[in-house]
Formats: C-alpha cells, structure tokens, sequence
C-alpha cells in the first residue's frame, strides 16, 4: 500500500505540470509583437513590463531572411506569440506577430491580413501557405 501511495505522490505533481494550460495571446500581446517590438529597435521604446524577447530561430536563403523570435510573459516557458522578422536585401524589415493557436481568431485574422501585404503583388496561395505554416509552427511550439 505503502508503494502505491508513494508512486502517486510521485505522479500527481508530473500530471498536474503536463496538465497546465498557458493563456493564449492578447490583443496587447499581438500589438507588441507585431508593432512594440519595432518600436523597441528602432527608438529605444521598452517593452511592456513583465515581458521578454529570445531567439528561437534564424533562416536564410539568398537574399532573404527570417528571424522567429519568442515573446514571453514572465517566467514562461511557453512563448505568448511568436515574432517573425523578414529581411530582404536592401528592404526595410517587416514584422509579423504569430498568435498562439488557441489566441481569438480576430488575431489570427490580423496576422493572416499582414501576411497579405499593403500591395497585390503577392499571390493568394502563397499568403495561405504562409499563414497555414506559421499556424503549423505555433502548434507545435505549443506542445
């Protein structure tokens, strides 16, 4: 009996940890990693208090390149958002804010009108593809 008491006390903790749920993004979260974050680097603005910004990934191909970035409330382990930074060469960065999955959809909406762009020039399966992947990625960081 001893060893079963001893075996759930053992597991309740790792059960109660997995089964933790983190907030999903804010609306104040995707303006800070959609627009806060370039205030931060171009004019010294800080971010919210509380915050914080790590490097997750960086992708380069030719002239182009893509930075993720999380954006973290506090001590958590689990990005709120996640920034990407697109660089072309000899172009202005652009920055996007990928809400976590379970964010409302009206933020998800936004990112996926950002990735459209202020032009037309972009094709619609492209802007999909590009919204489904980020959407894919998010998932995954979640877990």
């Amino acid at each position: 009996m001893k060893k079963y008491l001893l075996i759930l006390l053992f597991i309740l903790p790792i059960a109660s940890i997995q089964a933790q749920s983190f907030p999903p993004t804010t609306e104040e979260e995707y303006n800070m990693g959609s627009v806060g974050y370039k205030m931060y680097l171009s004019m010294g603005v800080e971010l919210t208090k509380g915050y914080s910004v790590k490097d997750l990934a960086t992708y380069e191909y030719g002239d182009r390149k893509a930075t993720f970035k999380g954006l973290y409330r506090g001590a958590d382990k689990i990005p709120c958002a996640t920034l990407l930074i697109y660089n072309k060469l000899r172009g202005a960065p652009e920055y996007y804010c990928i809400p976590t999955t379970d964010a409302p959809e009206i933020l998800w909406d936004r990112f996926r009108t950002s990735v459209a762009g202020e032009n037309d020039s972009k094709t619609d399966q492209m802007q999909f593809f590009t919204f489904a992947i980020a959407k894919l990625y998010m998932d995954t960081a979640t877990k």
